[in-house]
């Protein structure tokens, strides 16, 4: 199973946010993370269905919980 989102994924998952973190609605850069919602390593698929945009912040400050 693959672990990183595509770039058309990430194309996807940035528009669904409006080119916004899904967290703290800061501006993403390029560079944004795509994260899985449910950590895959908890078994999440990377589907954008399972996905979303954070800013880097954010994301590593979630880990896999």
């Amino acid at each position: 199973m693959k672990r990183l989102f595509n770039r058309r994924q990430r194309q996807i998952l940035a528009w669904i946010a409006g080119g916004k973190c899904m967290e703290c609605n800061q501006s993403l850069a390029e560079s944004f993370h795509a994260d899985h919602i449910t950590a895959h390593a908890n078994g999440g698929q990377t589907i954008i269905k399972n996905g979303q945009a954070l800013c880097a912040g954010c994301n590593l400050k979630k880990g896999s919980k």
